[in-house]
Formats: structure tokens, sequence, C-alpha cells
């Protein structure tokens, strides 16, 4: 994901796409000027998406325009992308970020052409489609619509997830009620492959569905995995690229060199969006993997090949409108030159859990919003009174704060002054949902000064955090469920 060729993308696009890049946006800050505030409505639960292109307005602006990100907007609805450009259009928000496939609601068509079925099929597909100049030709489409495009940024690959059985060739779907979010070409395309499209609204419940379609991070965030088991992990029926757009009275807030410097933020952030994306799938899935239960298909050449004639009705349908028509031929033509990276799989390996006397024993820390000035967000599952307890080669946590209370345990693996967590489960009260899921796993260093213990991040892993904001203080040497929060405890096993 950091490889050169990234770089060298990006110095493609700013010569592919002048409209968006034309001339270098002025740095130069009035001093005491306030910075302009734009509110964003955001279809996603949370902003990690957006969180790179927020930076780079941020840079590119000198500070004089912030953008403030409202996440999972129109929350438990099924039509929550249309509602959220019909929101910004009405000046609800300044600006809004959605998929590409919500945009036909406000007489786009050509935007359909991003989630056409089994075109753009890899992430190094969607991000060399994104830096073409189809990208600019779309954005300007919006604009009979009175909206205004500042960019498209990479989303999350769409795969297939059966729950009674694989969905891996187009007989597999005949009958069967499949579940995803609203969108005009994927009830065509689930159509074609004679299912029965069901609509749910981002974070719905799956329970009396044959199957969803849904990206790896979500079936894992969601626990999806819990009734969908078969995931056709080589197999991407489309991508979500989020749309960022705002209306003209919105901008109009702006200077022209501040909206110059929005369309190239869109354009710089594409490479670090990018790898976000792919680092929270290649996260997701290695959970997926270390919690178990997950039974990983692969298309054979020949379904792939069937899954691509059974939907060609749906392209005939597309390519009736013009623009449409121009898009889908102009994005094939990117993607037949692009070489996909491998689909995830469950070949990472993973120690056999080890543990050390040494820690064994009951700690406690307290931490509340803004003791980690590099974490913005206010989740409460993140912060409050914590209480950690190591017994053997076992581990589990509580926690409380605001509205939060929650439990984890686990398996702990000691090698040295490295220590890892691999999550069994976990649960509790957890407005944000942000409650630690099976698989999950995290590496920290570690050290200990008689009963401090102090957890810091390791290079290339995943070091939560909220898990080492403060140091630990042993209360107990004698590892004890009972210490663990009686408001919200893990099940009573969780300790081995």
């Amino acid at each position: 994901m950091r490889a050169a060729w990234m770089t060298a993308l990006l110095l493609g696009v700013a010569a592919t796409t002048a409209s968006c890049t034309a001339g270098a946006p002025d740095r130069a800050v009035v001093p005491g000027q306030r910075p302009v505030v734009l509110t964003m409505a955001n279809a996603l639960t949370d902003s990690d998406q957006l969180d790179t292109f927020v930076r780079e307005v941020s840079a590119l602006t000198g500070g004089t325009v912030r953008i403030e990100v409202r996440s999972h907007w129109r929350p438990g609805q099924v039509g929550y992308e249309s509602g959220l450009i019909a929101d910004v259009r009405a000046g609800k928000a300044d600006l809004g970020a959605a998929s590409s496939r919500a945009f036909d609601s406000a007489g786009v068509l050509g935007m359909r052409a991003l989630g056409a079925p089994l075109l753009i099929t890899s992430y190094a597909a969607e991000q060399a489609v994104l830096a073409s100049p189809v990208t600019s030709r779309l954005l300007g489409a919006l604009r009979p619509a009175r909206l205004t495009g500042i960019g498209i940024l990479p989303g999350d690959l769409f795969r297939p997830d059966g729950a009674i059985g694989p969905l891996v060739r187009p007989s597999d779907y005949a009958g069967r009620s499949i579940g995803t979010q609203q969108s005009s070409v994927a009830e065509a395309t689930l159509r074609a492959l004679g299912a029965h499209p069901d609509w749910f609204p981002v974070a719905g419940a799956i329970g009396g569905f044959d199957g969803v379609v849904q990206p790896i991070r979500s079936i894992h965030g969601f626990q999806y995995n819990k009734v969908a088991r078969f995931l056709t992990a080589n197999v991407a029926l489309w991508p979500r690229p989020l749309v960022v757009f705002g209306t003209g009275k919105a901008l109009g807030k702006l200077t022209p060199v501040q909206r110059q410097a929005l369309r190239q933020a869109a354009v710089a952030a594409l490479p670090g969006s990018m790898r976000v994306v792919r680092g929270d799938e290649q996260e997701a899935a290695q959970d997926l993997c270390r919690a178990g239960g997950l039974i990983v298909q692969t298309a054979t050449p020949a379904d792939l090949a069937a899954l691509r004639a059974a939907v060609t009705p749906v392209y005939a349908r597309l390519e009736q409108d013009p623009a449409t028509r121009s898009a889908v031929r102009a994005i094939s033509a990117v993607v037949g030159g692009v070489v996909p990276e491998a689909p995830p799989s469950c070949a990472r390996y993973v120690p056999s859990p080890a543990g050390t006397a040494q820690l064994d024993g009951v700690y406690t820390m307290d931490t509340k919003f803004g003791d980690d000035p590099a974490d913005p967000s206010v989740v409460p599952e993140n912060y409050g009174h914590w209480v950690l307890v190591f017994r053997g080669t076992h581990f589990a946590d509580t926690q409380q704060y605001k509205n939060a209370c929650t439990w984890g345990y686990g398996m702990l693996n000691v090698t040295g002054a490295r220590m890892e967590w691999t999550f069994a489960d976990g649960g509790g009260i957890a407005p944000s949902g942000a409650e630690n899921k099976p698989g999950e796993f995290f590496v920290f260093g570690w050290s200990r000064y008689r009963d401090t213990l102090t957890l810091t991040p390791v290079p290339g892993e995943i070091s939560a955090f909220n898990f080492r904001v403060k140091r630990w203080h042993r209360i107990s040497t004698t590892p004890s469920f009972s210490y663990l929060n009686k408001a919200c405890p893990p099940p009573p096993n969780a300790l081995g």
C-alpha cells in the first residue's frame, strides 16, 4: 500500500485532471483570520475514509478552512444516501459525502458507471479509475442537479457472503434473499443473478437474509459473519466510491483560492484514502480469520465468466443513457491495463498463546476525552475507568465512561517485550458500536516498574491507542474476575 507507484500516480493525476489542479493555492494566512468551518454530512458510520481529505483541506488552505464531519447521517434509514443528497441541496449541511450509487436519485445517471457489476473489481483498478479524467467528467455532471462536485474518494469493495451456502456462481443466487444497501444498479444486478434484493440501512440487522453483499469491514464490524459465513473473497461485485460535493451557496463562503484548494485536496487525498480503505479491509479480514467460523470461498475462472454473462442485461440497461455508456467505456479502458492485487485470505500465521506469570494480576486506568491529543473523536467506548485482568494466557477487560459500558476478553501471547492480544469476543453497552470484536488483534510493547505497567505502540502493528493512553496500575497480584465491572461483565469463563 505504501509503494512508490502511488506517488507517481498522484503526479499523473495532477497532469490529467487539470480542471481540478490548475495553479497552486495561496497558502498565506491573514493574521487573526478566523477559519471558515464547513459541515459535512457523511453517509458512513465513521469518518475514517474522509480523514485524509479533511487533513489535506486544512494543509492546503493554511488552516483557513476546517471541515466538521457529521457521520452516520440519517441513521436507520434505508434511503439514507438519497436523503443526504437532498439535505445538502436544502442547506442542512455545507458539504456531503455519499456513495456514487445514490446520485441517480438526483438525476445524475452517469455516476452509475462506477458501480457497474464486475467492472471495478480491485482496489488497484478503483484507484486508477479515480485518478483518471473519468472523475472530472462525472463531477461535472453534477452541475445540472444544482450540486458542485469536489472529488471522488475510494471506498470499499462489496463481496458476496452467503448465509445458507456459498454465493459463487449464478445458480447460488437463484431465489435467494440477498441484503445490501439501496442502489438501482445493485438491484438490477441481483435480479439478473436470479436473487431477490432486500435493502437495509447501514449497520442494520441481516437476520432472515440468505446472504449479503457487503464490504469485509462491515461483515466484521457489524458481526454479519455470525449469520453469513460463506465469503467469496475473490469476487467484488462493485465498489463504493464516495463523492464529495456541495452547493454553490455553501461554497460561496470560500474564496476562489479556497474552493480550488478543496478540489486539490480530493486529488491529493487519493493515495492516503486508499491506504486507509485497503488497510481497514486487511485488518478486518485477519480479524475474521482469527475469530474462526468463516468459510472462505474461491470462484473459479468458469464461475467468474458465468457471473459476467449473467449480468450482461444490466449493461444493456445502463448503456441506454449516453453519459453512462460513455463512462462505462472509459472505465473499461482504464481497468483493462491494471494488474489487480491478491484477494483477502486467511494466510497469516497466528502464534500459539503464551503468557507470563509476572504479568498476572488486576490493573486499572482512568482516562477521559482529550487525554490523547492525536484522537479528535468523542467515542465513549475508548475512555473511562478501565479494569484489566491478566491470568496466564488469558486477559479480560471492562470499561465504563458516560453512556458506554463495555467488556472484552481473549488470549494473551507474550514474547520478550512484545505483547499480543487476540480478542475472543466483546460486548456491553456500546453507543458508537466500538466494542471489541472477535478476532481483533493488537500488539503492544510493554514494560513494568513495580506495579506500573506501560503499553507502547509497535511499528507496523495495530496498537490500539485507548489501551495505552496512560499507564496501568496493578491493584492486586491475584487475577480475579470479581474486579471486573459488575454493570457490564464479560462471560464467567473469560479468564479460562
